[in-house]
């Protein structure tokens, strides 16, 4: 084509002829000039001259779409979008918005709501994210749309736990410790250069109190990627944990000086600081952290409180605690903050120190295990990470007594991760005989098979649980025993042998739905045998007065009643 365009001089009509150039800039400007007058005509043949200067630019495509909408042409708009698409830019997410509005004008609802989502999986910080977001609520509310942005969430909930289960971020937002531990070192060992899946990897290690291995993951991860953040907080908190302090100093060095614009590293980064003791450093990250999070945030909310209660600042951290607890969900740890600073404020107590964690302490936390126990609500905590880190820590470095309650817990947890636990712990050649067969117990009451590896007389031995018989229970406690081998000798006594299998059934079931309550007891083991023999023979058809029961084994007749509802009450929840 012939870009020149002659122009005669009036005065010499004969030799003085100019030569003048044009280009697409040259046409992008006077389409801009008849936008400005609204003469969309010329307009649209300054933007057409663009595309055939220039045909392999997408902007002149998008200018010419744009001004076929403003007249109204939104199927060839449509068309000289999806050109760009599909032969010069298939990544220019604003092609995906112009077709939702061009659709949405269309009366194509549906199709609009599509290309909206479209665009906003492509650029969901854009610079047409927020009208994408109102056109979709819009879309939405006031042209009964949603299927289509129903089935784009499932489809990306599908994705993002597909992504979570790859790099184990499931299976630790779950507090699934140990089976993050056994999936991720099948990840890295398949693919070592698996930096996400490899840190993670270091935090499921610390979790489960596996220190030296955590640590010699993030060292792998920092020899390939020394600047790597995650690895660089991790390594921050295992130094911490164990004592490194001139370590220490120069690995958190760094992270005082870098401000990350994802606002999830940079509440980690935070966070990591808190946690070793740099509150005035932590105090700085989450305050540059507010310009780029919303302010109603509740976990910064308290990580900020927790940092200017840390550094003494008391006025601070309760106006963060105030503004926490106007979040019902978060209300009630707000409220105990807030105490525990009236009375720091008081001069009741001389200080304290508060956890980033946006929930109760772990002291408190357990304190509660033995209510939640009580209500038989697992499910409140079952999935709370920061419980189950603390479960796994006591089962790992508690004294005896807090491995029981820790057993007892993970009896009632009951999942496939609470399983591995106890499986592991009954491997470790430290562990005593008594705690070993809590670990069994809870196995049983669990309902787990297959077969266990146990450390017994020095040596890692193998055995089945399905040999393992119910009665195990019964070693636990000397009275426990005592009421099956007494209903089994009166049994035997008065020629009802048939009814002793059934007799032990019902007494290892009440027991093992005991072995969940820490806080019930057998004072007097008479009133049980009574009560077993009572349920038993009733049940079978053989005839028995509760009085005379009750004068044979020199106990009140109201305790067998009240035992008997117990037992029964147990049978009825597990359908016997």
């Amino acid at each position: 084509m012939d870009t020149r365009h002659y122009r005669q001089d009036s005065s010499d009509r004969r030799s003085n002829v100019i030569a003048m150039e044009f280009d697409a800039s040259y046409f992008f400007e006077r389409g801009v000039r008849f936008l400005q007058r609204n003469d969309l005509p010329r307009a649209l043949r300054a933007f057409r001259k663009t595309v055939e200067y220039e045909p392999d630019n997408p902007v002149n495509y998008c200018n010419l779409a744009g001004v076929l909408s403003e007249m109204g042409d939104f199927e060839a708009s449509n068309q000289v979008l999806q050109h760009v698409l599909n032969h010069l830019d298939p990544n220019m997410a604003e092609c995906q918005f112009y077709l939702a509005n061009n659709y949405a004008n269309m009366g194509q609802y549906d199709t609009a709501e599509e290309y909206v989502l479209r665009y906003l999986d492509m650029d969901p910080n854009g610079e047409y994210a927020a009208d994408a977001e109102e056109m979709l609520d819009i879309l939405v509310d006031e042209f009964g749309g949603g299927r289509v942005l129903q089935k784009w969430q499932e489809e990306k909930e599908k994705l993002d736990n597909l992504s979570a289960v790859k790099d184990g971020r499931y299976f630790l937002e779950n507090g699934q410790f140990e089976a993050a531990v056994e999936w991720l070192e099948q990840v890295v060992q398949e693919d070592p250069g698996h930096l996400a899946a490899c840190n993670n990897l270091c935090l499921a290690y610390y979790y489960t109190g596996q220190h030296d291995k955590a640590l010699r993951m993030v060292e792998e991860v920092l020899e390939r990627q020394p600047d790597n953040l995650h690895a660089l907080c991790n390594r921050a908190l295992l130094l911490k944990h164990y004592g490194a302090e001139d370590a220490l100093a120069v690995a958190a060095e760094p992270l005082t000086k870098v401000f990350s614009l994802n606002p999830d590293i940079a509440m980690k980064i935070g966070t990591t600081l808190g946690i070793i003791g740099w509150h005035r450093e932590a105090m700085v990250a989450f305050r540059r952290l507010l310009h780029v999070a919303q302010l109603d945030d509740p976990i910064l909310l308290h990580a900020i409180a927790a940092a200017a209660a840390n550094c003494g600042e008391w006025a601070t951290a309760e106006r963060y605690w105030l503004l926490l607890k106007r979040h019902r969900d978060y209300r009630h740890v707000a409220e105990y903050y807030l105490e525990r600073l009236m009375t720091v404020r008081s001069g009741a107590v001389p200080n304290f120190r508060v956890g980033y964690q946006l929930d109760l302490p772990i002291e408190a936390q357990l304190a509660e295990v033995k209510d939640r126990l009580k209500s038989s609500a697992p499910d409140e905590w079952r999935r709370d990470p920061l419980l189950r880190a603390s479960l796994y820590w006591g089962l790992r470095h508690g004294n005896h007594e807090t491995r029981r309650r820790v057993i007892r817990a993970l009896a009632v947890v009951a999942d496939s991760d609470a399983e591995k636990a106890l499986r592991l712990f009954l491997g470790r050649p430290e562990i005593d005989d008594t705690l070993r067969l809590y670990a069994v117990v809870a196995l049983k009451r669990m309902g787990a098979k297959g077969r266990l590896k146990v450390w017994q007389s020095g040596t890692l031995q193998e055995i089945s649980l399905d040999d393992i018989s119910s009665d195990v229970i019964l070693n636990l406690n000397p009275q426990w025993r005592y009421v099956s081998e007494r209903v089994c000798e009166w049994l035997s006594t008065k020629s009802l042998e048939r009814l002793i299998v059934e007799a032990k059934r019902v007494w290892n079931m009440y027991l093992y739905d005991m072995f969940l309550h820490a806080n019930r007891r057998i004072s007097k083991p008479d009133i049980w045998v009574a009560s077993v023999l009572f349920i038993v023979l009733r049940y079978y058809g053989v005839p028995v007065i509760q009085r005379e029961l009750a004068a044979e084994f020199s106990v009140s007749p109201s305790s067998i009643r009240k035992c008997s509802a117990r037992l029964e009450q147990i049978l009825l929840k597990l359908g016997v």
